[in-house]
């Protein structure tokens, strides 16, 4: 299977992009460097990104980050906002390439409602500046992208997210993607827990418990997500065999690789390459599924957009 690759046109060089769109089918592609929030607005519109299965109802935000392969589908009329931004030129970009995100609508905590909000309110603010043109002051824009990426590392990253509360150990927090880091800079060699605690500088016991209160609970469920996922990539771009697949990603046995998938995936890896390329097949013959023909204009998409922040304000005020 071939991975559509969607060219972004930012304007006036800013670090983000937005389209309001009737989502049909689209195919499966991902993007290098720009994390992707997908709020539907009306309507229904289902998603998979990695190991997730979403279905999105109006209202709803979630984000794919970067590197993730996905896609987009609805059998009904929708109105869906796609944000992406483009991490690369934050300021702290070296450290962003390690942290992963999961700002859901789908899976929130109390903690995160407020939180959700305010995500909601810059995107919204940022995507009507976008289509009504009124870009030419970047100046303006840079206070609510660093607050739209300041929220979703305090409040949505993976490191925290089974805390459920918004303190976070800075010291743990960059232990835990430092570590993250070398699994997915290493994911074809052999990793054992003595390795990682060594190199952390504690002993092999308190490292298996700070990973076990982490999104992960395991090492062991740690290192084969991490595996999976470079995996999905062979899967679904090339025809390796499975098991060329699973030792190419680390394993030492193809059974490993198929039991770990399962686990994670939901499915075999045979099954998640078959059902891609019947879904992908499906995209080549739907003539709806280019994206130019699905997205609106900037001069409506602006119409919309503004009636769905007045519609937005007015229910938190009255809710």
């Amino acid at each position: 299977m071939i991975l559509k690759e969607y060219e972004l046109r930012y304007k006036n060089d800013l670090p983000f992009q937005a389209e309001l769109s009737k989502v049909t089918n689209l195919i499966p592609h991902r993007h290098e460097k720009e994390l992707e929030l997908v709020y539907c607005l009306e309507g229904t519109v289902h998603l998979e990104a990695a190991e997730q299965k979403e279905t999105l109802h109006a209202g709803q935000l979630h984000s794919i980050d970067f590197g993730d392969i996905h896609c987009l589908w609805s059998d009904e009329d929708n109105t869906t906002l796609i944000f992406h931004l483009d991490l690369t030129l934050a300021p702290n970009w070296t450290y962003l390439e390690n942290v992963f995100f999961s700002c859901e609508d789908n899976h929130l905590y109390p903690y995160q409602y407020e939180a959700m909000e305010r995500i909601k309110d810059i995107v919204l603010s940022l995507s009507y500046k976008y289509f009504t043109g009124d870009l030419n002051d970047r100046e303006r824009f840079s206070e609510p992208l660093s607050e739209l990426v300041e929220m979703l590392v305090k409040y949505f990253n993976w490191f925290n997210y089974e805390n459920q509360d918004d303190y976070m150990n800075v010291d743990l927090y960059e232990r835990f993607h430092r570590v993250l880091a070398y699994c997915f800079n290493n994911y074809e060699k052999k990793i054992t827990v003595s390795q990682l605690a060594a190199q952390e500088s504690i002993n092999r016991n308190y490292f298996s418990q700070f990973i076990g209160k982490t999104v992960f609970s395991s090492f062991s469920n740690m290192v084969n997500y991490i595996r999976c996922w470079h995996s999905e990539d062979l899967l679904l771009t090339t025809d390796m065999p499975n098991a060329e697949i699973s030792y190419a990603c680390g394993f030492s046995d193809p059974k490993y690789f198929y039991a770990a998938f399962k686990d994670l995936w939901g499915c075999t890896p045979s099954e998640h390459r078959q059902q891609y390329e019947e879904y992908y097949q499906e995209c080549l013959r739907d003539p709806f599924n280019r994206k130019n023909e699905t997205t609106l204009p900037d001069r409506r998409a602006a119409l919309i957009l503004k009636d769905f922040i007045l519609n937005w304000h007015i229910s938190k005020t009255f809710r």
